[in-house]
C-alpha cells in the first residue's frame, strides 16, 4: 500500500512537471544557473562583509538604503516593462542588476564597495516586474500555484551545492573563497540571462502593451499608475494578501542579513558549518514540494497558510531560545523554515497574481513593489540595531510578525468567503 502511494505521488509530480510549457518552462529550466551561485554566496554574505570591516549597523544600513532604491526602481518598473517588453527588459536589467554587482562584490574592500553594489543590485526590482509578467501571463490562473511551486523546486535542487561553499571556505579561508564564488556567480548568471532570453518569447499581453505605450511618456503614464492604485486599495482581498507578502519579505531581509551572524557570534557555530543548514532546508523543501504540495495545492489557502506561518513562528522562536551550539535546535528551526517557505511562497504569490488583471499587471505590480519596499526599507537598519544589542532580537521581532500573519490569513479567508457569496448572489439575480 505504501509503495503504491509513493508511486502515485511520483506520478503526480511527473505529470505536473510535464505540464510546464512556454516561458514558465524556460524560466524553470535556467533557474539553477542563477540559484546555484546565489546559494553559494548568500550563506556567507554577511560574515564576508564583517570580515572586510563592516559593522552590523552598516550591514543593516546597506539593506535599508538598497530597499529605498528598490522602491524607486519598482516605481518605474511597470513603465519600462510595458515600453520595452517583458523579455527585453528582463535581459537588460538582469545583466545590470546581477552581473555588475557580483564583480564589485568579488573585489570589495570596505563598506563603500558593498553600498555601491547594493544600489546597482536594486535595479533587480525592474526585472522582478518584467520577469513575473514573462513567467505568468501566458499561464492559466489555475496553474499558477503549480508553476510557482516548480520554480521553487528548481531553486531547491540547486541548493544542494551549498556545502561546496563550506569546503571552499575551509580550504582557502573566508575572503579568498567568497571572492572566487562571486567570480563564478558572474559567469553563471550571465549565461543564465542570455540562455533564458534565447528560450523565452514575448508574452501576448507584452506585445499588446508595447504597441499601446509606444508613444507614451513616463509622465503621461502616471495616470495609469493612479488608476491602478485606486483599483488596488478598493480591493481588500488583494491588500491583505499583499500584507502577507510584505511580512514574508521582512523575514527574508532579517534571515539573509542576520541568520549567519546569530549562528556564529551568538550560538558559537563555525563559519564552515554555515553551509550545512541550507542543505537541510533544501532537502525539507524538496520533500514538501514532492509529497505535500500536490495535495495542499488542491486546497483553499486557509489551512496551508495557517500551518506555514505557524511553522515560521516556531522556527524563529527556536532561534531565540536555542542554547549554544545546539545542532538539533537549529536543524529543527531550519526544517520549520523550509516547510513555512515552501508552502507560503506559491500560495501568496499565486493569490496576488490571480487578483491582478493582466491588462494592468505591470503597473499594478510596480505600485505593489513601491509600497512593499517603502514599508520594508527600515527593517534592515532596525534589524541591525536590534542585532547590535543582542543577536537574537531580530528573530524575536519576526516571531511577533508571523503571529500577525496567522491572524491576517483568517481575515483573508473571511474576505474570500464574502467575495464568493457576493458573486453567487449576482449570478442568481442574472
Amino acid at each position: 500500500m505504501e509503495k503504491r502511494r509513493f508511486r502515485g505521488k511520483l506520478q503526480e509530480v511527473g505529470n505536473a512537471l510535464r505540464s510546464l510549457e512556454g516561458n514558465a518552462k524556460a524560466c524553470v529550466v535556467v533557474e539553477p544557473l542563477f540559484i546555484i551561485p546565489h546559494n553559494l554566496f548568500i550563506t556567507y554574505t554577511s560574515v564576508y562583509m564583517v570580515a572586510l570591516g563592516c559593522t552590523e549597523k552598516q550591514i543593516g544600513l546597506i539593506a535599508s538604503i538598497s530597499l529605498v532604491f528598490q522602491m524607486f526602481f519598482s516605481l518605474i518598473g511597470g513603465y519600462v516593462t510595458d515600453k520595452l517588453g517583458r523579455k527585453r527588459t528582463s535581459l537588460i536589467f538582469d545583466l545590470i542588476s546581477w552581473c555588475i554587482p557580483t564583480l564589485i562584490w568579488a573585489v570589495a574592500q570596505n563598506f563603500y564597495y558593498f553600498l555601491v553594489a547594493a544600489i546597482i543590485n536594486s535595479m533587480v526590482r525592474i526585472v522582478h516586474t518584467s520577469w513575473t509578467c514573462l513567467f505568468v501571463e501566458d499561464t492559466e490562473p489555475e496553474d499558477r500555484v503549480h508553476v510557482f511551486s516548480w520554480l521553487q523546486v528548481a531553486g531547491i535542487l540547486a541548493g544542494f551545492v551549498a556545502p561546496i561553499g563550506g569546503l571552499l571556505v575551509k580550504r582557502y579561508e573566508l575572503i579568498p573563497a567568497v571572492r572566487g564564488i562571486y567570480f563564478f556567480a558572474f559567469i553563471s548568471m550571465t549565461t543564465m540571462v542570455f540562455l533564458r532570453n534565447h528560450l523565452a518569447r514575448e508574452t501576448k499581453q507584452g506585445i499588446v502593451r508595447m504597441e499601446e505605450t509606444k508613444n507614451e511618456s513616463f509622465l503621461s503614464s502616471l495616470k495609469d499608475y493612479k488608476n491602478a492604485l485606486v483599483q488596488l486599495v478598493s480591493t481588500p482581498f488583494t491588500m491583505v494578501a499583499f500584507l502577507l507578502s510584505i511580512f514574508t519579505n521582512i523575514n527574508n531581509i532579517i534571515r539573509m542579513n542576520f541568520f549567519a551572524i546569530v549562528l556564529t557570534q551568538k550560538l558559537g557555530f563555525s563559519q564552515q558549518s554555515l553551509s550545512f543548514f541550507p542543505v537541510v532546508q533544501a532537502a525539507i523543501m524538496l520533500l514538501v514540494y514532492v509529497f505535500v504540495m500536490p495535495t495542499l495545492g488542491k486546497l483553499k489557502f486557509k489551512m496551508p497558510l495557517m500551518s506555514a506561518f505557524a511553522a515560521m513562528v516556531l522556527s524563529n522562536l527556536l532561534l531565540v531560545i536555542s542554547p549554544n551550539q545546539s545542532f538539533f535546535m537549529i536543524i529543527l528551526s531550519t526544517a520549520l523554515t523550509a516547510y513555512g517557505t515552501a508552502v507560503s511562497f506559491p500560495f501568496v504569490e499565486s493569490i496576488l497574481a490571480n487578483s491582478i488583471d493582466d491588462n494592468d499587471r505591470a503597473k499594478t505590480m510596480s505600485i505593489l513593489f513601491v509600497i512593499l519596499f517603502g514599508i520594508t526599507a527600515p527593517f534592515g537598519y532596525i534589524g541591525g540595531i536590534l542585532s547590535s544589542i543582542s543577536e537574537e532580537l531580530p528573530f524575536v521581532m519576526m516571531t511577533v510578525v508571523f503571529v500577525i500573519c496567522i491572524l491576517l490569513v483568517g481575515v483573508l479567508n473571511r474576505l474570500d468567503k464574502g467575495q464568493v457569496t457576493l458573486e453567487s448572489e449576482r449570478a442568481e439575480q442574472i
